[in-house]
C-alpha cells in the first residue's frame, strides 16, 4: 500500500510538469468546492494526517473517487473531500489560466452581431490555437479581423504555449478579403497542406501577406494560407462608370457594394419590370432621415445609372475611410440621413437600347413599335412602349403631346401607374418618408424643381434648387402656370409636399444616349449632389 501511494503521488507530480501535453490526456475529472469546508489529508503512506480547509470555488484534480467523496490532489498531497461539498467541473475550471487550447471537434467560431451569436467559421478538430480571454462558457479568440467566441466544451487545454507554424513568410499585402464561398485556411504539415480552420461564405478577414497562390492571414495566434481563388479582395473602387453600363454589371456592382459595406448598406428588390427583371434599391447610411435618388426612367438615358452607381461607390468609400467629400463630412451626414438609390428604373428599356430587340421577351413586338428598325438608340419607353416618366398621377389627364399609342417615346399609357416599373417606384416612395427626391435624366443641363407648390414651399424648394445649380451650373427651369405633369418629381412634389428635383445632366445630344466620354465632366458637376441633399434633409419638414 505504501509503495502504491508513493507511486501515485510521483505520477501526479510528473503530470503537473510534463511539457507539450494536452490536459485531457492528463486528467479524467475535476471538482470544485461548493463552500468553505474541511478535507481529510493523507500522508505519503496513506495514513490520515489531519484536516485542512479549502475555499469555496477552489478547483482540484481528482485522483480517484468513492461513494462518499473525491480523493483530490491538494498541494501535491492526497486529500478527501465529501461529495456533499463538491461538484464535478470541466478541466477549464482547473486550467483556467491556460492560453492555448486544442479543438476536440470541428468547433464553431461565433461572432456577436446585433446582440446575437452567429456562426461565421470553424476550427478544425485536433488543431491548436491561442485565446485572448474568456467570457462565460466561451473562449475569446482573434479570428483575423473579428472577435470570435468558441465554446470551451468543444476544446481542451494544452499545457504549453507553443503553436504550430507551417506557413512561409510572403510579401507584405495588407488588405481586406472576403470569402466567395466556404473557404479553408491551411498550414503545411510535413510538406502537405492541412486545413486548420474554415470560414462561411461572405465573411471578411484581413490579409497580411501574399505567397504564390495564397494570402496569409492570422487565425487565433497562428498564421494560415487561404487560396486567392476562394476570396475577393477589397479595391475601394467597384464601379467603372466610364463604359456602357449594363443591367448585369449594375447587379454585380450593387452586390459588391453591399458585400463590402454591409454595416451601412441595405439592398431591396422593390418590384419587377415587364420582362421580369428585378428592380433594385440600395440604401447607404444609418440615419433615420431618408432621401431618394433614382435614374434611368428613360431607356436611352442610362448615363444617369453610371452617375448614381459612382455616387454609391464614392459615398460608401468616404464613409469607411472617414473622408470628406467636397467639404462634406460623409460619415456624420450618413449617420443622420440615409440615401436610397434606385439606379435603373427601366432595365428592360436600357437593355433594349444597348443590346437590341433580341434582348426582349417579345422581340417582334418591340420591332413593330420601332417601325421594324433594329436601331433602338433613340428609345425612351419601357419594353411595351410606355414612357415611364409620364406614368405618375400628377395632372396625368392633361399631359401634352401624347401620341395615343405605344411607341419609342412619350406615350403615357392608358392609366397612371399601369406599368410595373412606375408602380414599384411609387409604392416604394409611399412606404418611406423621404425628405426629398431626385430623378436623374440626361439631356439639357437644366434643373426642374417646381410643380404647383404653394408660395412657402416654392421659396423653400427654390433655395435648394439654387444650391444644386451652384454645384452643377445647371439652369433653373422657370416656374410655369401649367407645367406638363406625369413625371416622378411632379408627383413627389404634389403628393409628398416635399422638394423634388430633376437634373438633366448633359448638354443636349439629340435622341440618343449620352456618349461615355462625357462622364468625367458630368461627374465633376454632380459628385457631391447626393451627399449635399442628404445634409439638407435634416432641415426639411
Amino acid at each position: 500500500m505504501k509503495n502504491k501511494i508513493s507511486l501515485l503521488v510521483l505520477f501526479f507530480l510528473i503530470l503537473l510538469t510534463a511539457p507539450n501535453v494536452s490536459a485531457a490526456e492528463t486528467a479524467a475529472e475535476y471538482v470544485k468546492a461548493l463552500s468553505r469546508t474541511e478535507v481529510i489529508m493523507f500522508d505519503a503512506e496513506g495514513n490520515e494526517a489531519g484536516m485542512e480547509q479549502v475555499a469555496p470555488g477552489a478547483v482540484y484534480k481528482v485522483i480517484e473517487s468513492e461513494e462518499s467523496g473525491y480523493y483530490i490532489n491538494l498541494n501535491n498531497q492526497k486529500a478527501l473531500i465529501s461529495k456533499a461539498n463538491a461538484q464535478p467541473v470541466s478541466e477549464w475550471d482547473y486550467y483556467k489560466d491556460n492560453k492555448v487550447f486544442k479543438a476536440t471537434t470541428d468547433a464553431a467560431v461565433l461572432r456577436k452581431e446585433n446582440g446575437k451569436m452567429v456562426k461565421r467559421a470553424r476550427l478544425m478538430s485536433g488543431q491548436v490555437f491561442k485565446r485572448t480571454g474568456e467570457e462565460g462558457d466561451y473562449h475569446i479568440i482573434q479570428f483575423s479581423s473579428f472577435t470570435g467566441y468558441v465554446l470551451k466544451s468543444e476544446t481542451e487545454p494544452v499545457l504549453n504555449d507553443s503553436l504550430p507554424n507551417g506557413v512561409v513568410k510572403g510579401s507584405k499585402f495588407t488588405n481586406r478579403i472576403i470569402s466567395l464561398n466556404v473557404a479553408n485556411f491551411y498550414y503545411s504539415n510535413n510538406g502537405k497542406l492541412q486545413s486548420m480552420a474554415r470560414i462561411e461564405k461572405k465573411v471578411e478577414v484581413q490579409a497580411l501577406e501574399a505567397y504564390r497562390d495564397y494570402y496569409v492571414v492570422e487565425i487565433a495566434g497562428r498564421r494560415a494560407y487561404v487560396k486567392k481563388s476562394d476570396v475577393n479582395r477589397y479595391t475601394g473602387d467597384f464601379v467603372n462608370p466610364r463604359k456602357t453600363y449594363t443591367y448585369e454589371q449594375m447587379i454585380r456592382d450593387l452586390k459588391d457594394i453591399r458585400l463590402w459595406y454591409a454595416d451601412i448598406t441595405e439592398i431591396q428588390i422593390i418590384g419587377k419590370s415587364v420582362d421580369g427583371r428585378n428592380l433594385y434599391a440600395l440604401k447607404i447610411g444609418k440615419g433615420k432621415n431618408e432621401i431618394l435618388i433614382n435614374g434611368s426612367h428613360h431607356a436611352r438615358e442610362h448615363m444617369t445609372t453610371n452617375v448614381l452607381m459612382e455616387m454609391m461607390d464614392a459615398y460608401a468609400y468616404s464613409y469607411l475611410r472617414n473622408k470628406t467629400l467636397d467639404g462634406f463630412d460623409v460619415r456624420k451626414i450618413l449617420n443622420e440621413t440615409s440615401i436610397w438609390f434606385v439606379p435603373m428604373v427601366n432595365p428592360d428599356g436600357v437593355t433594349l437600347v444597348q443590346k437590341g430587340h433580341k434582348s426582349a421577351k417579345n422581340p417582334s413586338y418591340v420591332l413593330k413599335l420601332n417601325g421594324n428598325k433594329t436601331d433602338f438608340s433613340a428609345w425612351k419607353a419601357n419594353i411595351r412602349g410606355v414612357d415611364l416618366n409620364r406614368q405618375y398621377p400628377a395632372d396625368w389627364a392633361n399631359i401634352c403631346c401624347d401620341p395615343g399609342k405605344p411607341g419609342p417615346q412619350n406615350y403615357k399609357g392608358n392609366r397612371p401607374l399601369s406599368e410595373p416599373e412606375a408602380k414599384a417606384l411609387a409604392d416604394f416612395t409611399l412606404a418611406h418618408d423621404f425628405k426629398t427626391a431626385l430623378a436623374y435624366h440626361s439631356s439639357g443641363e437644366i434643373l426642374y424643381w417646381h410643380f404647383h407648390q404653394g408660395y412657402s414651399a416654392l421659396q423653400r424648394d427654390k433655395a435648394l434648387a439654387k444650391k444644386i445649380s451652384a454645384k452643377t451650373g445647371y439652369s433653373l427651369v422657370p416656374p410655369m402656370r401649367n407645367p406638363s405633369g406625369g413625371g416622378y418629381t411632379d408627383w413627389f412634389i404634389q403628393n409628398e409636399k416635399r422638394p423634388g428635383f430633376t437634373p438633366e445632366i448633359s448638354p443636349y445630344v439629340g435622341n440618343r444616349p449620352v456618349p461615355v466620354n462625357r462622364f468625367d465632366s458630368i461627374w465633376k458637376k454632380n459628385y457631391s449632389i447626393g451627399i449635399m441633399m442628404a445634409n439638407e434633409a435634416k432641415n426639411i419638414n
